[in-house]
């Protein structure tokens, strides 16, 4: 049985897997020849890791604009009620 040894990807590799990954229509035999310091498998689950990772920022960077997109029409409402109150103040003095 062969001992397990940990690799630490570089943001690098990670980035030149996921490409090379994407650009081979996923055959796993032409990245396993770009990489072949790393097994099938370690390559799969990597790259699996990779997308489950840009899904999560994608989807947060949505929920974060989303958010701010709210907080900024809070705000505008916020101002033109106070507009709207200042203006009905003058009118009935």
């Amino acid at each position: 049985m062969s001992k397990r040894v940990y690799h630490r990807w570089t943001d690098k590799e990670a980035r030149l897997l996921y490409q090379v990954v994407l650009d081979s229509n996923r055959n796993w035999r032409a990245v396993e020849k770009m990489f072949p310091q790393f097994s099938l498998l370690q390559l799969q689950n990597k790259f699996t890791m990779i997308e489950k990772q840009y899904v999560t920022n994608a989807s947060m960077r949505v929920q974060k604009q989303q958010e701010a997109s709210t907080l900024q029409s809070e705000d505008t409402l916020q101002a033109l009620i106070r507009i709207l109150e200042s203006s009905n103040l003058t009118n009935n003095e």
